[in-house]
Parts: C-alpha cells; sequence; structure tokens
C-alpha cells in the first residue's frame, strides 16, 4: 500500500466519496443525523468526519444558531468534505484526533462519529474525550458494525473478495 492511500491523499478521498459512501454509508449518514437532529443541539463536534456524509445529511437540519465542527484526522478527507459542502456559517472545519480533542470540558451538546470509534487505537481514550467535552445530560450519538457474520453486506463482499485474491480458504477467516 502506498503512502498515499494509507493518509488517504489524492484521488482517494474522492473515489472513496463517490463509490463506497453510496454503496454502503449514505443510509447511516442520513440515520444518525436524523437522531443528532431531533436532539436540537446548540453545539456538535462530528469526530472521524471522513468525506463528510453526516456533514451533508446534518447541516440543513440543525438550528439556525447550531454551531456544527466537522472534524477529521486526515486534512486531505477534510479538505475533501469541506470543498463538497455548501458555505454555511454554522461549520467549523477543523484537523483534530478523536483521542485528544482540542476542545474545553463540558463544551457540547452532542458528540457525533459515524464509524469511526472502532478504529480508535485507544477505544477508551476516546469514549474519555467525547465525554469530557460534552455538556451534563450531553449526547455521545456514534454506529459502529457488528460481528461480520451479522453483517451481511460485509460478510459477502470480503467472502467474495478472499475468494476472488485466494486470501483465503472460504470460512476459515471466520
Amino acid at each position: 500500500m502506498s503512502l498515499a492511500d494509507k493518509v488517504f491523499t489524492g484521488s482517494i478521498p474522492e473515489l472513496y466519496d463517490n463509490y463506497i459512501v453510496p454503496l454502503i454509508f449514505a443510509g447511516f449518514a442520513d440515520d444518525l443525523a436524523g437522531r443528532v437532529a431531533h436532539l436540537s443541539p446548540a453545539s456538535v463536534p462530528e469526530t472521524a468526519a471522513g468525506t463528510g456524509a453526516v456533514a451533508r445529511a446534518l447541516s440543513p437540519r440543525i438550528r439556525q444558531d447550531a454551531h456544527y465542527i466537522v472534524t477529521d484526522l486526515n486534512q486531505p478527507m477534510l479538505d475533501w468534505t469541506r470543498a463538497r459542502q455548501d458555505e454555511d456559517k454554522r461549520i467549523t472545519w477543523r484537523q483534530a484526533d478523536a483521542l485528544a480533542l482540542p476542545f474545553g470540558d463540558a463544551t457540547f451538546d452532542v458528540v457525533c462519529c459515524q464509524f469511526g470509534v472502532m478504529f480508535f487505537p485507544d477505544r477508551i481514550k476516546g469514549y474519555r474525550e467525547a465525554l469530557r467535552v460534552l455538556k451534563p445530560g450531553g449526547y455521545f450519538i456514534f454506529n459502529v458494525w457488528d460481528r461480520i457474520e451479522e453483517n451481511v453486506f460485509a460478510y459477502d463482499i470480503t467472502k467474495a473478495l478472499a475468494e476472488f485474491f485466494r486470501i483465503a480458504r472460504p470460512g476459515s477467516w471466520r
């Protein structure tokens, strides 16, 4: 894997957003955005925003006086999502590590993250950071995959790829 692939530079954000997001993540982003919007928060950081599927789904639904901070560890992914988003004075774009959020304690009503927490190198630290920046009574709303056997789409794709590339005997990677 090239360095560009590892850090999601070059055409990676565009390819990811144009092909992977509509196929897998757009519906989940819409669901997550609906859950956040239902709470009518005044302040929301999104961690691990990637190419902005949640940002595009949430921004039209948040309050007019809300402050929404879209963050990602990877600057090229953040640049991609910002370029795809209409200008909106309620949104701030910021490179940030979800394990060391650059925000004060008890600052936000809701913290949201779509399919990012499962990649945190230290999940407990990431959860503590979300809790630290939440106001008392705030919400940390995130989604993750279940085991691969419970995710039919991922299971079938992984099995097909494993068979195609002969990287494992079918069923041996369970």
